[in-house]
């Protein structure tokens, strides 16, 4: 898989002021996570997760509260949809998906996944794994650096996106998927709501 054979929509390569728009999305300042699953259907990314589906929501109904796993201690909360034949998406609403190695390794298995995770306190997260090996490691809000089997290769992706945080999370995912997301692409889907225990 490469960054670079992956093109935006209109033929060219996404960059973070493509997704300035997420600046905008108040209902998930607290905190999100952003899982892409390659060639993985949502009815198995739960299934993997040994996940539970509790209802079909909209995107306001999932992100509008705001308050993610907090509101009941010992289990995550997140929504999957299809974004196309290839990648289904999770999304979490400030919770700590994105520390959940467990869970995040159990999806890799045997195809590629992306997370972008950022917490509450400020911290975040993007991980590409390829079978549950890390391939790419970084934090888009600091300056470390960037770890894994593909950190060397893929730093002109990382250089070429531009920007930081979010912004820069969000096209390098669509480096990798070839999907582009917006806001109005989001509000439209449908979501398993689903939970699954955290292990604490």
């Amino acid at each position: 898989m490469s960054f670079e054979s992956s093109l935006a929509a209109g033929g060219r390569l996404a960059v973070a002021g493509d997704y300035a728009w997420f600046r905008g999305v108040k209902d998930l300042s607290k905190g999100f996570c952003f899982v892409w699953v390659s060639q993985v259907t949502t009815g198995q990314v739960l299934k993997r997760m040994g996940a539970k589906e509790l209802e079909r929501i909209g995107w306001q109904q999932m992100v509008g509260a705001g308050d993610g796993e907090r509101v009941s201690s010992g289990k995550r909360y997140f929504g999957v949809s299809r974004l196309d034949d290839s990648w289904s998406l999770i999304v979490e609403d400030n919770g700590t998906l994105g520390t959940a190695d467990d869970l995040l390794r159990k999806l890799s298995v045997g195809t590629s996944l992306i997370c972008l995770y950022r917490a509450a306190e400020g911290s975040g997260r993007f991980l590409l794994l390829g079978d549950q090996k890390v391939q790419l490691e970084f934090d888009p809000w600091a300056d470390a650096k960037a770890t894994g089997t593909r950190a060397t290769e893929l730093a002109p992706a990382i250089a070429a996106v531009g920007g930081s945080g979010a912004e820069a999370g969000f096209a390098l995912a669509e480096r990798v998927t070839g999907v582009p997301l917006d806001l109005a692409g989001l509000e439209k889907r449908t979501y398993l709501f689903s939970t699954v225990a955290t292990g604490q």
